[in-house]
């Protein structure tokens, strides 16, 4: 039985499916027979793997099992291992919470493990989970780097003996491709490059034994990188790499990835028979993964649920049984209150398209933030407001309105250190000049003018490229220059009078597009 595990480790890193196939086999088997070590390597090898291939629900589902055996075995490297991936897998279904308090308890473990390269291997791993973590929580990306720096130096503190050598030089690739990610979310693209080319290498090197996923990971984030820098020839030449090699494992998630970077880097070079083909690829996979994380929700909410107390369960159906009766008693009246609110949503709806035809005429990356405006939509404005006594001369006042265009036109806005103080060094004058201008020329406080202008270009880029419409809101927000999908939907819904999902719910349904 042993004999067998460890063959099946082996196989992991070539052969995902077919390893978990055999780890089922291997873990009945073990259990006929009451083997627990038999048991537990099994499903630990369950655990990673499906994980490595995006079935987050499978990995809460069969984690708590994995957590009793590793009790009952006083097994401090799979205890510590095991809440790892659990926090890993709610992390990706947005679970946060839960995810930061699974991340503490495997580190907290980590600590009882005894032999030290095995410790520093855990504890890299966990590091990593938890620099995703931070940049799924929208944190400042120092923070991101911070973890996976502690991931890095923890690798490399591992000795190169035959035990080691394969999963140090494992998690060292990993560390420099997470790091060459941080680089280019941080503008670095020569620093990303060189990231990027040391993991690659270690993946094809032959004196290790990297599994496949990791050196197709790395061949996607250099199709991105090549694709930020306009070089479509190459972002094509690596992405195509990469499917090749994704076949071999199937990973839908990062088959999504380079489907997308395919699809719009053919776009850029004018071939629409290939853009079409990787867009209508990318928009029916998406749409597979949208539909399966949904069935998905219910696993990891029951998992929450099972360890909370019963009282709150029972709070929580006296709640639900209170409700229904109000909802009984209020039905007929909110269900006219529902048309009219229905209606008149859909009347703004068609007013926002309305003016994004009427723009598109326009400078095609050019939208101003008037086009989105809904009258008595609750907006701050200061038409009427008494002025601040400031004097400033037409001169001044002229050139920089004229800046702002041109602001406006670079689309600067989008970035997340966008202050106040910042624009005012761009156009070189002071805040107080630069606040004043604004809201006597343009009727709004910076931070709704440069709110509105965000709004404006993301209902662009919803209403003219159909694929923005299957993004999540997290990532629309993040493309926009908002830190978080909670502001993000509340300006959103401020500047427009509905909600994101609602307008793109209404441009699918419509199948409304710029596009021909």
């Amino acid at each position: 039985m042993d004999k067998k595990i460890n063959a099946l480790k082996e196989l992991n890193s070539t052969n995902p499916k077919k390893t978990i196939e055999l780890s089922i086999e291997c873990y009945n088997s073990a259990k006929k027979i009451d083997y627990k070590k038999g048991m537990l390597g099994s499903i630990m090898i369950q655990l990673t793997k499906y994980f490595d291939v995006g079935n987050f629900k499978k990995v809460i589902e069969i984690s708590k099992e994995a957590e009793l055996l590793s009790k009952s075995m006083e097994d401090m490297e799979n205890l510590s291992n095991t809440f790892r991936l659990r926090a890993s897998a709610y992390t990706e279904l947005g679970f946060n919470d839960e995810s930061l308090k699974n991340f503490n308890k495997a580190l907290e473990i980590s600590e009882k493990i005894k032999s030290s390269d095995s410790r520093f291997y855990y504890r890299s791993l966990i590091y990593t989970g938890m620099a995703t973590y931070m940049a799924h929580i929208n944190t400042p990306i120092d923070s991101v780097i911070f973890y996976q720096q502690k991931s890095l130096n923890e690798a490399l503190k591992m000795t190169s003996d035959k035990k080691n050598l394969n999963r140090k030089y494992y998690l060292i690739s990993r560390a420099y491709m997470n790091l060459g990610m941080t680089s280019v979310a941080k503008g670095n693209l020569k620093k990303a490059e060189n990231h990027f080319t040391k993991a690659l290498e270690i993946c094809r090197n032959k004196n290790y034994s990297i599994n496949i996923q990791t050196e197709v990971l790395v061949l996607n984030e250099f199709a991105w990188l090549y694709f930020d820098q306009k070089n479509y020839d190459n972002a094509i030449q690596y992405a195509k790499e990469a499917a090749i090699m994704e076949k071999q494992f199937s990973f839908p998630y990062i088959r999504r990835d380079i489907y997308e970077v395919m699809f719009k880097s053919y776009v850029e070079k004018g071939n629409k028979g290939k853009s079409s083909e990787y867009m209508e690829k990318f928009t029916k996979l998406n749409d597979s993964i949208v539909n399966a994380e949904k069935k998905t929700i219910n696993t990891p909410v029951k998992h929450i649920l099972s360890e909370k107390e019963n009282d709150n369960r029972s709070l929580m159906n006296r709640m639900m049984i209170t409700g229904a009766g109000l909802l009984v008693l209020s039905m007929s009246g909110g269900w006219l209150y529902w048309k009219k609110r229905n209606h008149n949503l859909h009347l703004k709806y068609e007013k926002i398209i309305e003016n994004l035809k009427k723009s598109e005429s326009a400078e095609e990356n050019k939208i101003s933030a008037e086009v989105l405006v809904i009258e008595n939509n609750g907006g701050t404005t200061y038409p009427n407001e008494k002025t601040s006594g400031l004097i400033i001369k037409n001169d001044t006042i002229n050139n920089i309105l004229l800046k702002l265009n041109k602001i406006e036109d670079s689309q600067k806005f989008i970035r997340k250190d966008f202050t106040l103080t910042f624009l005012a060094s761009e156009l070189n004058t002071n805040p107080r000049y630069l606040s004043e201008i604004i809201k006597q020329h343009k009727g709004k406080s910076y931070n709704n003018y440069i709110n509105g202008l965000r709004i404006g270009y993301i209902t662009n880029k919803l209403y003219k490229n159909p694929i923005y419409r299957e993004y999540k809101v997290s990532y629309l927000a993040e493309q926009c220059g908002f830190t978080s999908r909670e502001v993000f939907a509340v300006i959103f819904k401020k500047e427009t009078g509905m909600t994101p999902s609602y307008f793109i719910g209404q441009l699918k349904k419509e199948n409304t597009t710029y596009l021909q």
